[in-house]
């Protein structure tokens, strides 16, 4: 059998890590198996930890479009302030930590990037966000999706709005 360094058993750690949102979804015996196993070829998780640490800035950026989140419908959702650098990444990742709220089903980002409304949507699996990203033209899977939308944010945040409404409607498990 092919060895395996310590750095390429870190970036096998690493990429389970992500995928898997630090061990919280898609995980099974078997994801932690691999787990012990790179740990067992030298894979060093707080070197892995650091690999994903922010900045403080960025983690101000984050916290501001959090707190400015709104829940609707068991549904946060949050807009960014025109302008925000790095829009897309702060708003993955304050859509990931939104699901962290009691009560949320789903998290809806809404971000704008070179004239462009996106709006970055995450679940746990109780709200299909695929199909309220399908609804206005995005996609994605159950637990993570995405849209553009050629529109203003606040006209974004009502079709936003209308389409949760239309799902709710739909798959009545509120």
């Amino acid at each position: 059998a092919p060895s395996l360094s310590a750095a390429e058993a870190q970036a096998m750690l690493a990429g389970i890590m992500l995928d898997t949102k630090e061990f919280v979804l898609s995980t099974g015996v078997r994801t932690f198996e691999a787990a012990a196993f790179l740990k067992g070829k030298g894979a060093d998780t707080v070197a892995v930890k650091r690999l994903f640490s922010n900045s403080i800035e960025s983690n101000r950026k984050r916290s501001e479009i959090i707190s400015a989140a709104h829940i609707y419908r068991g549904c946060a959702i949050a807009c960014t302030a025109p302008g925000t650098e790095n829009a897309r990444l702060l708003s993955a990742q304050a859509a990931d930590e939104l699901l962290g709220i009691t009560g949320v089903k789903a998290s809806f980002v809404i971000y704008e990037t070179n004239g462009v409304i996106n709006i970055s949507a995450r679940s746990m699996g109780a709200c299909n966000v695929q199909i309220v990203m399908e609804s206005l033209g995005g996609g994605g899977h159950l637990t993570m999706a995405a849209t553009q939308l050629n529109c203003s944010m606040n006209e974004a945040r009502k079709r936003l709005a209308d389409a949760i409404d239309e799902y709710w409607e739909n798959n009545s498990q509120e």
